[in-house]
C-alpha cells in the first residue's frame, strides 16, 4: 500500500484524534511504520486498551479496500502533509491532520467569509441571509457554512442563486446529507462547484459532539465570520468563540432589542463586533483586510488555471485585461462581460465578478451602487 493508504488507515483509528496520530507520527515517523508496528513497540506511546483497540481494528478494516471505494465515490482525501490541504487551515494553532472532500476545496486566494445564524430564524433573518450571501457571491467572495437549517443553509442557497461558490463543512461524513431537508442544497453545491468538505471519515453519522469541530472548521475555512440573528447560548456562540481564537473578525448584523434571536449579535455588538448595517459596507470591510491584498496577484493565476479546466476557455480575462473594460462611468458586470466576450476575451461571469472585487481590493477599481463598477 502506498504512505497516502496508510494515512487513511491512521485517521480511522478509533479513538485516535488529532493529538494521539501527532504523537504517533513522530515517534515512528510515517503513517506506514504505525501501521506495521507491533504491539509492543506502539505500548510507549499508547496505552495498553488503544493498542487493543488497534488489534481488533485490524482484523475488520481494510484500508485499501475501503480507500479504492471512497476514491471510487469521488472523496478526495487530504493529510496536513499534502501540498493541496487548505492553507487557512494549515495556520490553525490546531490544524486537523486531515480534511475530505466532496467536489472542491474552497479556491485558496478568493475571499472567503463565514456566514453563519439561528437554525430557527425569523423573517428578518432569512431576508439578511440573502441580501448579505447574496451579495458576497455576486462580488466573487467564497460563502462558508455548514448547510445547517435556518440562517446557514439559507445565505449558501443564496449564493448559489447568485452564481457564486459555497462551501459546506459537516459534522459527520462528506457522503452523509445532513440535515435531510436540506439534500437539494447539498445536491446543488456539487453541481455548481463548491464542496462539501470534514475532518470526520466517510460514513461517519452526525452527533452532537462532532459539531464544536465542525464550527472550528467553518471559522478556519473563512477570512472572517458574518453572524445572521443568533441566541445568547448557541452553537453560532460557539463557532464565534473558535473565530475570535484564530485571531478572524467578526462581524454581526443588529436586530431589535426585544427580538430574542437578535440577543447574539447584538450582545457581539456591545463586545466589539463589527456591525454590518448593508452588504455594500460589509464588501467594503473585506477590502481593507490586509491579507487580501497579500494574496491578490497569485489569486488570478489560480482561477485563470481552474477556469480554462473547467470550460474550455482560452487564458484571458486577467485583472489586467478586466480593468481596460472599466471606465471612471459605474457599468455593470454584466456590461463588462458583454464587451469583454464582444473583443474575444472567453470569461465567465464569476471569474469576472472575482477579478473586479480583487481590482477593488488592490485599490485599482471602486463598486459603487448595486454590482456597478468603475475605475478608481
Amino acid at each position: 500500500m502506498e504512505e497516502k493508504v496508510f494515512q487513511f488507515w491512521l485517521h480511522n483509528l478509533p479513538g485516535a484524534g488529532d493529538r494521539t496520530i501527532g504523537k504517533l507520527l513522530k515517534h515512528f515517523g510515517s503513517a506506514k511504520k504505525v501501521c506495521l508496528a507491533k504491539p509492543d513497540a506502539l505500548k510507549p506511546v499508547l496505552k495498553e486498551k488503544a493498542v487493543q483497540r488497534i488489534l481488533e481494528f485490524n482484523k475488520i478494516f481494510d484500508p485499501q479496500k475501503v480507500y479504492d471505494k471512497m476514491t471510487a465515490d469521488g472523496i478526495a482525501f487530504y493529510t496536513i502533509e499534502d501540498e493541496k490541504y487548505p492553507e487557512r487551515l494549515r495556520k490553525l494553532k490546531n490544524p486537523p491532520y486531515a480534511v475530505y472532500c466532496l467536489g472542491r476545496l474552497p479556491e485558496e486566494r478568493a475571499p472567503a467569509v463565514a456566514v453563519i445564524g439561528a437554525r430557527e430564524c425569523s423573517g428578518y433573518g432569512r431576508d439578511m441571509a440573502k441580501a448579505f450571501a447574496g451579495k458576497l457571491a455576486r462580488s466573487g467572495v467564497s460563502v462558508i457554512s455548514g448547510m445547517a437549517r435556518g440562517i446557514d443553509g439559507l445565505a449558501q442557497q443564496a449564493a448559489l442563486e447568485e452564481g457564486g461558490r459555497t462551501y459546506a463543512v459537516l459534522g459527520c461524513g462528506v457522503d452523509v446529507c445532513y440535515p435531510l431537508s436540506n439534500r437539494e442544497l447539498y445536491r446543488k453545491i456539487l453541481e455548481e462547484g463548491g464542496g462539501i468538505l470534514s475532518v470526520f471519515p466517510p460514513g461517519m453519522k452526525p452527533s452532537r459532539g462532532l459539531f464544536p469541530e465542525r464550527n472550528r472548521i467553518v471559522a478556519g475555512l473563512s477570512d472572517l465570520v458574518l453572524v445572521i440573528e443568533a441566541r445568547l447560548k448557541s452553537g453560532t456562540c460557539i463557532t464565534v468563540d473558535m473565530a475570535l481564537e484564530q485571531g478572524k473578525n467578526v462581524y454581526a448584523v443588529p436586530g431589535r432589542l426585544t427580538d430574542r434571536l437578535s440577543d447574539g449579535c447584538n450582545l457581539l455588538l456591545r463586545q466589539g463586533a463589527g456591525i454590518a448595517l448593508s452588504p455594500e459596507d460589509f464588501l467594503a470591510e473585506i477590502a481593507l483586510l490586509g491579507n487580501r491584498k497579500e494574496l491578490a496577484g497569485s489569486a488570478k493565476e489560480s482561477r485563470l488555471s481552474e477556469g480554462a479546466e473547467e470550460t474550455g476557455f482560452e487564458e484571458g480575462g486577467s485583472g489586467q485585461e478586466t480593468i481596460s473594460f472599466l471606465d471612471y462611468y459605474p457599468k455593470s458586470a454584466d456590461e463588462i462581460l458583454e464587451d469583454m466576450r464582444r473583443m474575444g476575451i472567453a470569461i465567465d461571469l464569476s471569474q469576472l465578478r472575482q477579478n473586479l472585487i480583487l481590482l477593488c481590493m488592490e485599490g485599482r477599481a471602486k463598486q459603487t451602487v448595486g454590482n456597478y463598477f468603475s475605475r478608481q
